[in-house]
């Protein structure tokens, strides 16, 4: 592959418009690009759901929203997104997701060198192709989204995820431990039980019984997080559990979800975008994952150190098949004990590991 002829002052447009988790796995690139070509201008655009993932990215010189459900929807709303990109007269872009509209949006803008996958029928408007099957699962997101750098002859070390912490949101994790007596001594293990429908997950009352494990054994505070719509799932779990806990399910914005996590000294979670904030920011993981290809650790686990992955004692499958599977309760064959054995573990490699009875 031939590399692109650059000043290093070029304007670079990097495209990852969809999740959470998705979103703070492509954080390396345009960090790559900044290493690379330090004059450059770096924007990214993104999801309106998923903007302030990256606020305060010092990578960035600007964050431009795909807002698809509002202004950008349709076919007027796409030329609303079309102007905007046009008049940035981006000399580089990178579409890291890729979508027909977005592939056609770079096109009409004139981007010169459009970076994009060559596994796609729309392929003909990318003018620089990068070959790969990302479906193939064969190593992390990060780095197929590093790939995608290939045309401009970065080829980087590994780059951990990163994101930042908003001061305001460091102002209300003070508030809300306080209304929740969590002092600075205590451990704190945030639970995130919900999935986004993304995977299959832990049953409520598994998750009570680690709450409960936890408390019991190294008394811990236990917060649960998660979105409005889980608001309901942490009650069911709560009503299950003898100890007390905490539920921030709908109370947290992006930017206060990223503080409370980084002030947690572990979260436990299935494959969601929390798990990836949490990673981002330093704080250990336990990740619980299930044996859905499509869906695994390999690609889509915790990236970086200190990390710890559960799967259920069962074969991979590649479509789940719901109780026509012989292993359909198979997320219930994961033990209270597996979990908390593997938090202990993440704790004592930090120094973390307090008051175990």
């Amino acid at each position: 592959m031939k590399k692109l002829d650059l000043t290093g002052n070029e304007r670079f447009l990097v495209v990852r418009t969809d999740r959470i988790g998705d979103l703070v796995l492509s954080t390396p690139v345009p960090e790559a690009i900044k290493s690379r070509y330090p004059e450059s201008r770096i924007t990214m655009m993104v999801s309106s759901y998923a903007a302030d993932v990256i606020k305060g990215n010092p990578n960035l010189d600007e964050v431009m929203v795909d807002d698809s459900g509002n202004k950008n929807r349709g076919i007027k709303g796409f030329f609303v997104l079309l102007r905007e990109t046009r008049r940035r007269k981006f000399a580089v872009a990178i579409l890291l997701k890729p979508t027909m509209r977005l592939a056609v949006l770079l096109f009409l803008a004139g981007v010169k060198h459009r970076i994009g996958t060559g596994f796609r029928f729309y392929q003909i408007l990318f003018n620089q192709k990068v070959y790969m099957h990302r479906k193939v699962n064969l190593k992390h997101e990060v780095e197929y989204n590093l790939d995608m750098l290939r045309p401009l002859g970065i080829i980087p070390q590994r780059i951990i995820p990163i994101i930042y912490v908003d001061p305001q949101g460091e102002e209300f994790v003070h508030e809300i431990f306080n209304e929740f007596k969590i002092t600075p001594e205590d451990t704190v293990v945030a639970i995130h039980p919900g999935s986004g429908n993304s995977s299959l997950n832990l049953p409520a009352k598994r998750f009570a019984e680690v709450a409960d494990g936890l408390a019991d054994k190294m008394n811990a505070k236990i917060v649960f997080t998660g979105s409005d719509k889980e608001k309901n799932l942490i009650d069911i779990i709560k009503k299950k559990m003898k100890y007390e806990s905490f539920n921030l399910a709908g109370r947290t914005s992006i930017p206060q979800l990223v503080a409370v996590l980084q002030r947690c000294d572990v979260l436990i979670s299935g494959s969601t975008g929390p798990m990836h904030l949490a990673a981002a920011l330093g704080t250990p993981t336990v990740a619980i994952f299930s044996p859905v290809f499509s869906a695994g650790p390999i690609r889509w686990g915790p990236y970086g150190e200190g990390h710890q992955v559960i799967l259920p004692p069962v074969p991979v499958c590649f479509e789940c098949k719901s109780k026509s599977c012989p292993h359909y309760d198979c997320m219930e064959k994961i033990k209270p004990n597996q979990i908390i054995s593997k938090v202990e573990l993440v704790l004592k490699e930090k120094s973390k590991l307090k008051n175990i009875k």
